[in-house]
């Protein structure tokens, strides 16, 4: 499918500079010599700082990847990835990107805006966003060769695992996983929590196998970070191309959240949104901590649990 050609333009250490995305799914922007554009002279950028990657739809988005200093996309922080349009401006540590993208043939532009393809309403939902820990390290010690192979193989059996348990839609960015369910409306909202941390127990058995099988010189280990509340989902590509997604606050904080796991030294952070969902009986299994939250202005009350107690956790549930 014809997107047009799409590229951003740069000034680095004075000179102009155009990095071309049309053939490239990513575009990773940091210090470390094996990104895509490297800012090495710069104390303000991290050493993975953020990554512009494509989806399905043709749509590019931007992604902080828990930098020190952070991402602004048209002066606003970047705290959950965010789409780019043809214009927008992103700034890493003291450089200022712009985004183009020119418009595809006019059959195509016509099948990617027709309205009776794209279905936008807000709903509530809970988030699991999924980050694999120390994926820089493993990828040095690995090649990237090899390591996409590990990552292709634990994606692959994860969406399936997800979609067996009821997750409406799940998105791919980087090293993390984001899975959404929905709210039935009237329905039993603790429904889809259940099938969310029945999925975890799941996520921990693949990860055990796939650490016994693949011989890695680490185990992969993952954080995550869960949140509930209303945001704007459907689908925000085409009917040749669907990209089912969900964006607002909610999805925000639960990337936010997953990030406050290290801080709080346990796998899973909750909000406390999704927290309130729980029955009274399960919730001492969590510890309740005080973190600010990257981009909110006061700091919140998150609940952390270890991943041995997510069995407890769901027999709880089931009761």
């Amino acid at each position: 499918m014809d997107y047009g050609r799409t590229y951003v333009d740069v000034v680095i250490d004075g000179e102009d500079r155009t990095f071309d995305l049309t053939d490239l799914p990513t575009l990773s922007v940091g210090r470390h010599p094996q990104c895509t554009v490297v800012l090495g002279d710069d104390p303000n950028v991290s050493r993975k700082h953020a990554l512009v990657q494509r989806e399905g739809s043709g749509e590019y988005y931007l992604s902080d990847l828990g930098s020190r200093n952070g991402t602004t996309r048209n002066g606003l922080p970047v705290t959950a990835p965010v789409p780019l349009r043809d214009g927008d401006s992103f700034t890493i540590g003291s450089h200022r990107f712009v985004f183009h993208q020119t418009a595809p043939r006019v059959e195509e532009q016509e099948a990617y805006q027709d309205p009776t393809d794209v279905l936008v309403v807000e709903r509530m939902i809970t988030i699991l966003v999924l980050d694999i820990r120390n994926y820089t390290g493993l990828a040095r010690e690995l090649g990237e060769s090899r390591v996409s192979e590990v990552m292709n193989r634990l994606f692959h059996e994860a969406g399936q695992l997800l979609k067996r348990n009821g997750s409406w839609a799940q998105k791919y960015i980087g090293d993390a996983v984001m899975s959404i369910w929905v709210h039935e409306e009237g329905g039993s909202t603790p429904r889809e929590v259940a099938l969310l941390f029945q999925s975890l127990v799941q996520l921990v058995e693949v990860i055990a196998r796939l650490n016994s099988e693949l011989s890695l010189p680490r185990p992969l280990a993952f954080g995550a970070g869960v949140n509930s509340g209303l945001a704007v989902t459907g689908n925000m590509g085409s009917a040749g191309l669907a990209d089912h997604t969900a964006m607002g606050d909610a999805v925000n904080k639960a990337f936010r959240l997953e990030s406050a796991s290290k801080e709080v030294g346990q796998e899973l952070v909750l909000g406390e949104s999704t927290f309130g969902l729980l029955p009274a009986a399960v919730r001492p299994l969590f510890t309740t901590h005080t973190v600010h939250l990257k981009g909110y202005d006061a700091p919140e009350e998150v609940h952390a649990l270890g991943l041995g107690d997510l069995p407890g956790l769901l027999e709880g549930l089931e009761r």
